[in-house]
């Protein structure tokens, strides 16, 4: 968006000609990966236009890409010297705005059109609220006579950032220089062109020298009646100049004729009106006329041109009032938006919090239309920030269902490509209107784009199993085991599978396997012990007492920890004790508890003496909480919060067991 009074406001609006403040400080204050040492910090806060002579070799030898190894037409081998290594930078990061400045910037230099498309095209495609880039891009095609093209290009643009006012203001202008001003529909055509800008930006506060513009154009055609019907309709709306235009319009009114500014309709009603009001039927001849006829008095001429302005103004002030109110309710909101157009630089808290704050009181207060406009200028400042795009499709929700999917392709599509809360809610979207392949390729997609997101992964095995596709989501469980990137990720995956495998499809073997095979590679792992032991207490405890100890002897003889292992043997000790057949199981079981606490009080007596460095930190105490929470009093309960670390609950017994305490002695 840009400011609509003044032009220091002006200037820092991306795209502007003098200057773009998207590289300001890019590489300071964005917090995206550069994968190019082009320019140093000092250039890069420099704008495009002052930035240093491109044809110095600022680039790395080993960002050069090989030349051989590249495919490319035989227009793209008479591209500019260099354009293939400013090229590679954007090429492999696309969110490294720098390198696209100097990009563009090196093209435009070279003045090599073909180049210049390639690049332009590229960039748009994933920064296209840069409306003075539009413009930049429409001056050279038009520099090289290409008007058609110019004019194809401004259009791309408006259709991109519809509420940009400055990038209406240049095509208007540009149609202007273009067309042929002796051809009857010049001025049809740029007249459309003024609608067309202020239907769609019209309705934004700062929009005002848009308007302004409108009008004395109209008023240079001489076609006052236009500019009257032009000031019925700003003058209802909250605008940044509302007052001026107000001004301007009771000088309008002054300045100028009732017959020559009004139509007919509303000049023969105007002067009924006023016929009425001072008891004038207009049947008699001596009494005022009440059609288009002249009034050869001029005494009664005068009075009744004066009263017909004072009625005009007197109807607009009403109107005026209204608006006023209207705006004074915005203008803190107004007041405080600092940067109105699209910038990679991160916006401050403050700025975020008065954007929240105005579009909840639109939203309360608003029409529809005010609150989509202000939603549109909202996500050109906030456009890397989810947060509004989903608040935007979620309001739309109740209004039109294209028109969420609309905002959800915007945010998904350009804005937004990496970002995954508003991929997985773009296919849940989907997902409810029916469109079941659509959500699957939305999270496909973005899987591969972005990989390694178990959220992503989770996602796609939940579509499938909404849908009856176990198999499907069996593979994509399968699958993420097999191409996990470390061991952990391995186990987490593992104990996914064997949920699914147990909970859904009610196949306890094969999940049983899942979950073994993963204990082999990943020993150390608790959760996977604690999900194993929690399908098998599900079973028949009787019949499955076997697989049960056989279970706990994994964990109390495997590689955990000490204190997983005391803990893992005390409550196989409860078991037996609670659901064991045979005495001597039970009596095996608390010997072998027993030792294992004499070996830790002699591991505990080493490290106190200095002899021996303990090994077991914090972590193994949060999973001895952590087996405790899930094995006590013998029933398993592993739930979703089994793979949070920081989410159990210590449960310490206070004493060793010891069976003599529950005997008197004789």
């Amino acid at each position: 968006m840009e400011n609509a009074e003044s032009t220091e406001e002006e200037q820092p609006t991306v795209g502007n000609e003098s200057a773009e403040p998207e590289a300001e400080s890019a590489a300071e204050e964005q917090h995206m990966d550069f994968s190019t040492e082009i320019m140093s910090v000092t250039e890069m806060e420099q704008s495009p236009d002052s930035s240093p002579d491109l044809n110095e070799d600022n680039t790395q030898e080993s960002e050069i890409p090989n030349i051989e190894s590249l495919q490319t037409t035989d227009i793209e081998a008479d591209f500019p010297p260099d354009f293939d290594k400013f090229w590679k930078v954007v090429e492999d990061n696309p969110q490294d705005f720098t390198g696209w400045v100097y990009l563009l910037q090196y093209v435009e230099q070279e003045n090599h059109l073909p180049a210049a498309r390639k690049a332009f095209d590229r960039f748009f495609s994933h920064y296209p609220y840069c409306y003075g880039y539009w413009k930049k891009y429409a001056d050279l095609e038009k520099r090289h006579d290409n008007v058609k093209q110019s004019d194809e290009v401004y259009r791309r643009g408006l259709q991109a950032i519809p509420l940009s006012v400055d990038l209406w203001i240049h095509y208007i202008n540009f149609l202007k220089e273009t067309l042929d001003p002796a051809d009857p529909e010049t001025n049809s055509t740029i007249r459309g062109a003024y609608e067309h800008a202020v239907l769609a930006a019209g309705t934004d506060f700062r929009s005002d020298r848009l308007w302004e513009m409108y009008i004395n154009w109209e008023n240079d055609q001489g076609n006052l009646r236009e500019v009257t019907s032009i000031y019925d309709r700003i003058l209802g709306i909250p605008t940044q100049l509302y007052s001026h235009h107000f001004q301007r319009f009771k000088e309008h009114i002054q300045n100028n004729l009732p017959r020559d500014f009004l139509t007919t309709e509303q000049f023969v009603q105007l002067r009924r009106e006023l016929a009425a009001a001072s008891g004038h039927s207009g049947e008699d001849g001596d009494e005022l006329p009440c059609g288009t006829e002249d009034i050869t008095d001029p005494a009664k001429l005068i009075t009744e041109i004066e009263n017909m302005r004072h009625r005009i103004i007197e109807i607009h002030q009403e109107i005026f009032n209204h608006n006023e109110h209207e705006v004074s309710k915005r203008w803190t909101f107004e007041e405080a938006i600092k940067r109105p157009y699209f910038h990679v630089k991160p916006l401050e808290k403050i700025q975020l919090k008065n954007w929240k704050e105005y579009l909840e009181f639109e939203i309360e207060n608003g029409t529809h239309e005010r609150v989509v406009v202000l939603f549109e200028r909202c996500v050109i400042s906030c456009a890397l920030y989810e947060d509004f795009w989903i608040k935007y499709a979620k309001y739309m929700e109740n209004h039109s269902i294209e028109g969420v999917r609309h905002v959800y392709s915007r945010a998904c599509t350009i804005h937004l490509p990496k970002k995954p809360m508003v991929h997985m809610l773009w296919a849940a979207f989907e997902e409810q209107q029916g469109n079941i392949d659509e959500a699957r390729r939305i999270l496909k997609t973005f899987e591969e784009c972005i990989l390694g997101l178990a959220m992503i992964r989770l996602r796609r095995v939940s579509l499938e199993r909404r849908h009856g596709n176990m198999e499907e989501a069996e593979q994509l469980l399968e699958d993420a085991v097999r191409n996990a990137k470390s061991i952990s990720e391995a186990s987490f995956y593992a104990i996914k599978l064997a949920r699914h495998l147990f909970k859904v499809q009610k196949n306890l073997p094969k999940a049983r396997k899942v979950l073994s095979e993963a204990i082999e590679l990943d020993k150390e792992n608790t959760k996977l012990y604690l999900n194993l032991l929690e399908m098998e207490y599900s079973g028949d405890l009787k019949q499955n007492e076997e697989n049960i100890l056989s279970c706990f002897d994994k964990a109390v003889h495997g590689a955990l920890s000490i204190k997983m292992r005391i803990t893992f043997s005390q409550r196989k000790v409860e078991f037996l004790e609670d659901f064991g057949s045979d005495v001597n199981k039970l009596l095996d079981a608390y010997d072998e508890h027993q030792a294992l606490l004499k070996e830790q009080e002699t591991l505990k007596r080493r490290a106190e003496n200095g002899s021996e460095e303990p090994d077991e930190k914090k972590l193994l105490t949060e999973e001895a909480g952590l087996a405790s929470a899930q094995l006590m009093d013998g029933d398993m309960q592993v739930n979703q919060a089994a793979y949070n670390y920081n989410a159990w609950y210590q449960y310490n017994y206070q004493n060793a067991w010891n069976y003599g305490q529950y005997y008197h002695t004789t």
